[in-house]
């Protein structure tokens, strides 16, 4: 039954016996899905079916994607297009936030303690807070790895500059509340 099913739904016929056995290997991971309560013919359908539209649906993204006229080789004679050694001008790190940010957020900025900051602007450049947890420990400002330290330390810093500034990121006036 589950074969016929792979061979009714499979859109290139080359690839039946490839999402038969992907389809066996789904149903023995998530038996425990199966209600014993209901017919095992209509969750056997529906187990196949939907794991052989998944399947196909992610041969053809792959497919589109070797067929894109976007190859690295096309872009790898430009030199002008991408410099390994510089950080982007518009991506956000540690050093180069002050560009990027108006004099309103700095002076806010400047506000926090350092510790909130740092955090902040750490997360704000893409690290996860395992990561900043790592690197506020080597920079001595954590005693211990602890993720939740550094939960709090975003929370109060955000905190601190809603009431520092408006959702434009402009300073906030003292009678103004959003």
């Amino acid at each position: 039954m589950i074969y016929k099913l792979c061979m009714r739904y499979t859109f290139n016929n080359s690839d039946v016996e490839d999402n038969y056995i992907e389809v066996l290997t789904n149903m023995y991971k998530y038996i425990e899905t199966y209600n014993p309560e209901r017919s095992i013919q209509t969750w056997l359908h529906i187990v196949t079916k939907r794991c052989v539209f998944d399947l196909d649906q992610r041969k053809k993204r792959h497919q589109n994607m070797l067929n894109d006229d976007n190859d690295v080789e096309t872009f790898s004679s430009d030199k002008s297009i991408i410099d390994f050694d510089e950080v982007s001008s518009n991506a956000m790190g540690i050093d180069n936030y002050k560009k990027l940010y108006n004099d309103d957020i700095l002076a806010a900025l400047k506000q926090l303690k350092p510790q909130y900051r740092n955090a902040l602007l750490y997360q704000q450049a893409g690290y996860k807070l395992k990561e900043i947890a790592e690197i506020e420990y080597r920079n001595g400002a954590l005693d211990s790895r602890n993720i939740e330290t550094v939960k709090s330390r975003l929370f109060l810093a955000r905190q601190q500059l809603q009431q520092l500034l408006t959702r434009d990121g402009k300073r906030r006036t003292t009678d103004e509340t959003d």
